[in-house]
């Protein structure tokens, strides 16, 4: 089995704080269709924008990011890696979060802010971290 992990970032059309309630129903939809297709990962909400990794089969990633793509919560999605992995980073989370807070918007600004297509890997490899680190700090 194919493993893959992608991480996208979005510019988010959530109203905070009268529609933080969409965010947790993302989340909640998500761990349950994540459950099915087997993929594992984790999303970033930092007020204005968004940020998962999702790791899995590429045909479950597939089909995760057109409905991603057509979520009108969100805008300009922007996919920023894809590689193959040997095991899963996020094995325990169908869906671990993070949301708004300072330290998120300081490593997700500079990537969503990027004119470039190709942001600077050791930032999208920095943000995975992070995204990690929040996902032990759920336990």
């Amino acid at each position: 089995m194919a493993l893959r992990s992608l991480l996208y970032v979005s510019d988010a059309r959530v109203k905070v704080p009268d529609e933080e309630w969409r965010v947790t129903e993302i989340v909640d939809v998500s761990r349950v269709r994540n459950m099915k297709l087997d993929v594992t990962g984790a999303l970033m909400f930092a007020y204005s924008h968004f940020a998962q990794v999702l790791e899995g089969e590429p045909g479950a990633l597939d089909e995760l990011m057109e409905s991603i793509s057509r979520d009108p919560r969100h805008t300009n999605v922007r996919v920023l890696e894809v590689e193959q992995i040997s095991m899963r980073r996020f094995a325990n989370w169908t869906m671990a979060y993070a949301g708004p807070a300072t330290l998120v918007e300081s490593r997700l600004g500079p990537l969503v802010r990027s004119p470039s297509a190709s942001p600077n890997p050791f930032a999208a490899h920095d943000l995975i971290e992070l995204l990690r680190s929040m996902a032990a700090l759920e336990r």
